[in-house]
């Protein structure tokens, strides 16, 4: 069932079955695809696909305006009713996809904090057949972990991941802890907000505007219509939508542990 809807969409929008961009100039970074932010080409072990690094620092910068520093491990939030996490080397992650879990995913960002540079890694699949790279490189990378840290991911993007990998034959699996900072959120400020989207967190609690954002529901055409064409000038909001996320996702993780260390020290 997956296999024919995933041959049904490469028909539909990529007659020939491939359609993958053609990289048109060098950069800096090393190569330059028409409308992605600036990357490389990375030959994952199931195969290539296009990555854009982005230090946490100068993207804090830009999207949040204010640097804000997640700490030094380990790191203690509260997981769940009496339930605590102590974290070493947290993976921060956020999937971009094309649909529920039967469809292709198309981009991953992610923040591994293990002490080093602290680097936020985004991998794109150019066209279809790069998605098994991108998962590959994604569940290599979470192998690394000691917990996963996410927003809605326990329902949505940890599940969504397990099936593409399970689609892929790569192996996955993940015994760590997984703070998941939507159930984590309504907790902490439970009735104080209309609703606890990813947004409204950055409304009340981290501020950040998103004012030129691109909606998530056009996210999955527009993914399609660069695939088919190899060019579509919104895929680097497309880009910023995903690092926001993770941003966001980071500065409240970054409160929520130092609540956690105050609340100690108080105590």
């Amino acid at each position: 069932m997956e296999d024919s809807l995933q041959n049904r969409i490469s028909r539909i929008l990529n007659k020939d079955g491939k359609g993958r961009p053609t990289p048109d100039a060098k950069s800096p970074r090393g190569v330059t695809v028409p409308s992605l932010p600036p990357g490389d080409v990375v030959e994952g072990a199931r195969g290539p696909f296009y990555e854009v690094r982005v230090p946490l620092s100068r993207a804090m910068e830009r999207e949040a305006k204010s640097p804000l520093d997640p700490g030094a491990p380990p790191w203690t939030i509260r997981a769940g009713r009496g339930a605590k996490l102590h974290i070493e080397r947290p993976f921060f992650f956020d999937l971009e996809t094309t649909g529920f879990t039967s469809t292709p995913m198309f981009l991953v960002s992610s923040l591994l904090l293990d002490g080093g540079e602290s680097v936020v890694v985004q991998r794109f699949a150019r066209d279809y057949s790069e998605e098994e790279a991108v998962v590959a490189a994604t569940v290599e990378e979470i192998a690394r972990a000691d917990a996963l840290v996410s927003y809605n991911g326990k329902s949505y993007d940890l599940p969504f991941l397990r099936n593409r990998a399970a689609f892929h034959k790569v192996p996955f699996r993940f015994d760590g802890g997984h703070a998941d900072l939507l159930h984590i959120c309504r907790r902490r400020w439970k009735g104080r907000f209309p609703d606890y989207r990813l947004q409204t967190m950055e409304r009340f609690v981290v501020p950040l505007s998103r004012a030129d954002d691109i909606p998530s529901a056009e996210i999955p055409a527009l993914y399609h219509r660069f695939v088919r064409f190899g060019f579509d000038p919104r895929m680097r909001s497309v880009f910023r939508h995903n690092l926001r996320d993770v941003i966001t996702m980071v500065r409240l993780f970054a409160i929520l542990s130092a609540e956690e260390r105050k609340g100690r020290k108080n105590g």
